[in-house]
Order: structure tokens, then C-alpha cells, then sequence
């Protein structure tokens, strides 16, 4: 058996362990004790999980957490956008996105924070994933709130805050400016560096742990265990086969890998994730981390989340390594393998408690649901996904303040369906009105032209395009409903009760004018895909487990609960009292 095989299985065999490290459930004799406040908190996010996979998939970790802790099974996000740009900062600040900043993947400047506005012509737009760590802590510093990793070093001087994933924008859009350590992956290396790095070790272009303070035990030696291969050719069959093709992988960055530089050690995705948070675990003195899990994303863009779920059914540790690498892609093998990282998170957690003293408040969750394109309207080319996602006409700033130059190519291919916004036309009658679009689960446009007359021509556009079930233009801090197109009875039943309430979540300056929503199993990005208001979109899992919450025994709740609440909950169940204005609640741990 190869060393990558018999290495996942030592990790399944990690998971098993760290359940048997007190992890079960509750005794008749222990229910009435009195639960010690946390003293540190882990929140593990499971980047795209739908909350049914834990039940579907064999992810007995998350499930031994849900099922002896408190589980709110009705949480869902609260907001739009419904994205990993978004949640991750909700989560750490309990604001809702128009208080927090930025409010999607793309951020009108009308302060010129970045400094690439022009006088006379309209704020610039940039691509909120692009933004660096800096950036981050300009909007964050410029609204001024104060986010977890504050109230932690009030409360436990001296302590850290750590966030650690493969992605730039989930980790740096949590850290941002009080964070104390933020590990990610790089940029894919140049190819005309490092050569014998590149082509002798690891085959390949790569990246390695990049971000704020990162420490030298995690960047040395050089092209050491923290090094992986990132090489587009090595994508284990998803350039080469629809829908993987429109958002293919790139080597071993989001999934362990079978590659020669994997198998020799170099193992990435989840593995190096989980890796890297237990190193620091034991090297760093830390009373919050912040550990997020790409992997169920990256498979479910590919290959239609739920869809892909349902139809898969490869091996994720035996075969070939053919086979294995190309099951690693899909959402079972990404979830499972999840789960196995979630093991020995926890192991690390129980031995961190022993030797420290104190508690660890667990938390769960993800950062957003989704659907699959069963009616897709993006493009359907190789590589599509950028350009399914993004359209600027006028092109836009793509790497925030560090930017040298507007990008006028990447961003103007968009998806025929579009066509109607394309079409829109400034007071001038000559002049496109639309600055930027954002496509996915939902359609948004920012505006040149913001005079009401052209935002509800802008909205009666949207009605026309494919998928749309309704419309808003903004007004003032929220949102006006322009029309709606038929829904079916489900689709309706929730939109009545939680579309005005999400819409208006993002209604924010640096915003977008027009929104519009659309049906179940709709997309235009991806095929597998978020972003959007749909329920499968919105349900996410929510899960906070500590020893002294499992002594108490589990309990599930039917109470509400949206993102916004994760921060004051955490610090209402560690005793630390807020101090300043959130959107979310606190909301009861114990029974």
C-alpha cells in the first residue's frame, strides 16, 4: 500500500481516537453539573457543508458533536451575500454585512479607501476576494467595531488569535487587522523560480504557507513539508471532464492529493489545514482559532454540490492513485475526508485541555449552503467560472489597493443570458449604465446611473432574464421589491417569510443597486454554486460542543439562530461581556 494510503488511514484511525478521549455523551449523573466557562474557543468551518451531509456522508466526528452538544437546526445565514468572503468576517464580528464593510464579492470604494478612485467619474469597483490582508483591515479599522479576536485579548492578555485555511480571502477577511496569526496558502510560484523546488521535488508549480506572522516551524525549510504541489496540469481528470472543467482544481491545493510530492509528504487541502492548526496548537499560546476547511467547496462547485453527493460513488482511500486523486474531488470523499481532520482537531483539543487546564468551546458550521445548476445559465467553456461570475464592462480593479492597473480583459466575456443589463443605457441614452454584475445564485448590478427612474429600469431588466423570481432596487438602508416572476409553493413559502429580511441585509453604499433572486437548482456561476437567498443556499449547520456542555447532555434546538449570533454566543458562553453594538444575539448553550 503507498505511504498517501496508509497515511489516510492513520488519520481515520486519529478520528476514532479522539472519540474515545471523552467525547461521548453525557451520564444520568452528569446532566445536573454546572458547565465551567470556555477558556479557549475553536470554531472549525466546513467551507460549502449542506447540513445533510453529515448524515449522508460518514462524518462520525461532526456527528458525535452535534448529537452530545447544542445543535440549532434551524440556522441559516440571515444575509445576502452568501459567500466565503462574507461569512467568515459575520462570524468573528456578529455584523450583518451592510454594517460590516463590504456586503459581496465586489466592492463599489465610494470612500476611496484604495485610493484608485478618479475624479468625475464614478467610485471604482473592486473584487472583494482580491483584497489583501491590509485592505481588510483598512474597511474593518474604518468602521470601527471591535471582532473576537479583540474581546479574546482583553480577556486572556497575551494570548493569540490564529486563523489558519488554504484560501487567502476566508482567512485574511477573519484576521484582518486584530488577528495575531493568519496561515494560507500562496500564489501558485512563479514558474521561473526555484527550479529545482518547482520541477525536482515537487513537480510542479506550487504554493506554501503565506499570510500574517506566519510562523518560521511552518515556512522552513525551505520547499519543506509546508511546500505543495499547485500545478494546473495536475488536476486529477477535472480539466478534462463538464461541469469540473468550468472551475477545475490546481494540483494539491485544496484536496491531500496522490501526487509524487504527496506521496513523499507533501500532502495538501484539508490535511494541510489540519496539519498546520495543530502545529500551532501546541507551539502557540492561543485562546481563539479559526481553523476553515476548502475542500467541500472546491468539489462542489465542480461537480454540482447536492447533485454530485447523491450520484458519486468512488472509494476515497483505496485504488490506484488515479482513483483515489480523482475521487478526492467529489463531495462525499471531500466531506469524509473533513471529517477526518475534525478528528484530530479534536484529539489536539483534548490534550490541550489536560495540559493547560480550562475548556475548549468547539464550534461548527459552515460558511454558507448550496444547489446545483439544474438549470444553468453561465458558460458552459473550460475555465468559464471567472468570467460566469464577474462582468465589468468598463473593467476593475482586481488586487485592491496594491492594484497598478484597471483590468479591462478577464472580466468581459460574460454569459449571453445577461444580454438585457448589457442593454442598459445611462440618462444620455448612448452610454452602457452598468458598472459591474455579480452572477451566481442571484444577480446583482452596480449601477453608474443610481437616479431611481434607471435603478427600476435596471430591476425590470433583471425580470427578464432566465431564473429570476424577483426583483429589488435600493432605497435608502434596504431594499424595494420591483416585481416577481411565478415561484413554486416552497420556493414562495420562504422567500415570504426570509427574502425581505436577507435582501436587506446588504444594503450598503459600496453595495449593489439591484438584486435579483432566483429559483431553486438555479445557477449562473458554477455548477455547483451560492450566493443567493434559496434555503438550500442558506441552511448551514451550527453546532457548539465543549466537555461541559456534553456532560449536560446533548440537545437540539428549533430556536432561531443566523450567523451574526456565532460572536455573541461565543463570548456570552467563555463570560466575556460585549462592549460594543452587534447584530447578532446571544443565544442559550445550556439547557
Amino acid at each position: 500500500m503507498k505511504k498517501f494510503t496508509r497515511r489516510m488511514f492513520g488519520l481515520a484511525a486519529a478520528a476514532g481516537l479522539a472519540m474515545s478521549m471523552g467525547l461521548n455523551g453525557a451520564s444520568a449523573g452528569d446532566r445536573g453539573r454546572k458547565a465551567a466557562a470556555p477558556q479557549r474557543v475553536l470554531i472549525v468551518l466546513f467551507d460549502q457543508m449542506v447540513p445533510k451531509y453529515a448524515d449522508t456522508f460518514r462524518m462520525p466526528n461532526f456527528r458525535r458533536l452535534r448529537d452530545t452538544g447544542r445543535n440549532f437546526k434551524e440556522a441559516y445565514l440571515g444575509y445576502m451575500a452568501s459567500e466565503t468572503v462574507i461569512a467568515h468576517n459575520v462570524i468573528v464580528s456578529g455584523k450583518h454585512p451592510k454594517h460590516m464593510g463590504w456586503v459581496d464579492e465586489a466592492y463599489r470604494d465610494v470612500n476611496n479607501y484604495f485610493g484608485k478612485n478618479v475624479p468625475g467619474e464614478p467610485p471604482a469597483m473592486h473584487i472583494t476576494g482580491d483584497l489583501s490582508l491590509a485592505d481588510f483591515g483598512t474597511i474593518v479599522n474604518a468602521e470601527g467595531y471591535p471582532k473576537l479576536a479583540d474581546y479574546l485579548h482583553g480577556a486572556y492578555p497575551g494570548t493569540k488569535f490564529i486563523t489558519v485555511g488554504e484560501k487567502g480571502y476566508a482567512v485574511e477577511s477573519a484576521t484582518a487587522s486584530s488577528g495575531d496569526i493568519a496561515v494560507r496558502l500562496s500564489g501558485r510560484s512563479s514558474s521561473s523560480l526555484h527550479n529545482e523546488c518547482r520541477d525536482v521535488i515537487l513537480g510542479g508549480r506550487y504554493r506554501f504557507p503565506a499570510g500574517k506572522n506566519v510562523p518560521t516551524y511552518l515556512t522552513e525549510p525551505f520547499c519543506g513539508r509546508w511546500y505543495i504541489n499547485s500545478d494546473s496540469g495536475n488536476s486529477y481528470g477535472t480539466t478534462d471532464a463538464f461541469p469540473s472543467w468550468i472551475y477545475p482544481e490546481d494540483g494539491d491545493r485544496l484536496f491531500p492529493g496522490t501526487s509524487p510530492a504527496s506521496r513523499a509528504g507533501h500532502v495538501g487541502g484539508d490535511v494541510w489545514v489540519a496539519d498546520a492548526a495543530i502545529a500551532m496548537m501546541v507551539n502557540e499560546n492561543w485562546s481563539g482559532m479559526f481553523v476553515t476547511l476548502g475542500g467541500i467547496d472546491k468539489a462542489a462547485h465542480m461537480w454540482g454540490a447536492q447533485y454530485d453527493a447523491a450520484t458519486f460513488t468512488g472509494n476515497c482511500y483505496v485504488g490506484t492513485d488515479a482513483e483515489i486523486g480523482a475521487a478526492q474531488t467529489h463531495v462525499r470523499c471531500a466531506a469524509e475526508i473533513a471529517d477526518v481532520q475534525l478528528g484530530r482537531l479534536l484529539a489536539q483539543v483534548r490534550r490541550i485541555d489536560a495540559a493547560r487546564g480550562g475548556e475548549t468551546l468547539v464550534v461548527l458550521t459552515a460558511d454558507h449552503g448550496a444547489t446545483w445548476g439544474e438549470n444553468f445559465h453561465g458558460k458552459t467553456t473550460p475555465g468559464a467560472s471567472d468570467s460566469n461570475w464577474y462582468f465589468a464592462p468598463f473593467g476593475v480593479w482586481d488586487a485592491g489597493s496594491g492594484a497598478t492597473a484597471v483590468d479591462t480583459v478577464t472580466y468581459t466575456n460574460p454569459s449571453p443570458a445577461l444580454q438585457p443589463l448589457i442593454d442598459l443605457r445611462q440618462a444620455d441614452g448612448v452610454t452602457g449604465n452598468l458598472q459591474f454584475s455579480y452572477q451566481s445564485t442571484a444577480i446583482e448590478a452596480w449601477l453608474i446611473d443610481r437616479s431611481v427612474p434607471k435603478m427600476k429600469e435596471a430591476a425590470a431588466a433583471m425580470l427578464t432574464l432566465p431564473g429570476v423570481t424577483a426583483a429589488y432596487w435600493r432605497h435608502g438602508d434596504g431594499f424595494r421589491l420591483y416585481g416577481t416572476n411565478a415561484m413554486t409553493k416552497s420556493e414562495k413559502k420562504w422567500w415570504q417569510r426570509h427574502g425581505q429580511e436577507i435582501v436587506d441585509k446588504m444594503a450598503a453604499p459600496s453595495g449593489p443597486d439591484i438584486i435579483a433572486l432566483l429559483h431553486d437548482r438555479t445557477s449562473y456561476g458554477a455548477y455547483g454554486d451560492h450566493g443567493g437567498a434559496q434555503e438550500t443556499v442558506q441552511r448551514v449547520p451550527m453546532v457548539f460542543w465543549s466537555p461541559g456542555l456534553a456532560r449536560r447532555g446533548g440537545r437540539a434546538s428549533h430556536g432561531p439562530f443566523q450567523t451574526a449570533d456565532v460572536m455573541p454566543t461565543v463570548l456570552k458562553a467563555m463570560g466575556i461581556p460585549l462592549t460594543a453594538e452587534v447584530d447578532g444575539k446571544a443565544r442559550p448553550l445550556a439547557p
